[in-house]
């Protein structure tokens, strides 16, 4: 892990106000930032970062070797953890072709205490929520191959769900609380849940449920 690059995004994070943060992530890293807060001890030590017109709380992590890409209008919340071991890059994993890409869509919420592994791609669809606390998603393992993780647009996350590598949903999705996601689930307009999680109602919108 280049340790230099990580204590200096940590120096920047602890600049006094927004401003400072987002012209020292400019500056010295070279990150795309647009119209954005960075709240304060938000560490970015990452290849590739762009941010447009968004939200980021406090406390954040996005840290290895990975290309980070949130679209105008999505707000993180607080103590988030977005990472990926340096490990992916020794001789003996390039033949792996970890896609280290985390994509943020427009109009999304992610809220507070998640875990994302972003050794694969993690791919969160527009005006989708990843809400209450402690989901994680998992884009390695032993043996995996099909790793990515793909979420789709107008989804709805309960707390403490878990993705296993390669698995997704579809368009307009609530994922119960608690729930284990460890394949793809092609279905759009569901309510999703369990271990491992199935579909549990079809023709679905959370969206009119009262």
């Amino acid at each position: 892990m280049p340790i230099f690059k990580v204590a200096l995004a940590v120096l920047v994070s602890i600049l006094p106000l927004n401003i400072l943060r987002v012209l020292g992530y400019r500056l010295l890293f070279g990150y795309r930032i647009e119209h954005s807060r960075i709240g304060f001890g938000t560490i970015i030590a990452v290849d590739e970062f762009s941010l447009s017109r968004s939200r980021i709380g406090f406390l954040n992590q996005f840290i290895g070797p990975i290309k980070v890409n949130i679209a105008e209008g999505a707000s993180i919340g607080n103590r988030n953890v977005f990472s990926c071991g340096y490990w992916v890059l020794r001789e003996d994993n390039k033949a792996m072709n970890y896609a280290r890409t985390l994509d943020v869509g427009a109009d999304t919420l992610i809220t507070s205490g998640h875990h994302f592994d972003v050794a694969g791609e993690f791919k969160l669809g527009d005006r989708s929520w990843v809400a209450g606390i402690g989901s994680q998603f998992w884009t390695h393992g032993v043996g995996v191959r099909d790793r990515d993780i793909e979420i789709g647009s107008d989804c709805y996350l309960g707390s403490a769900v878990r993705f296993a590598p390669g698995s997704s949903i579809g368009d307009n999705v609530l994922v119960a609380m608690g729930s284990v996601v460890s394949g793809k689930l092609d279905v759009s307009n569901a309510l999703v849940g369990g271990v491992p999680a199935k579909v549990l109602k079809e023709n679905y919108d959370w969206k009119k449920v009262e």
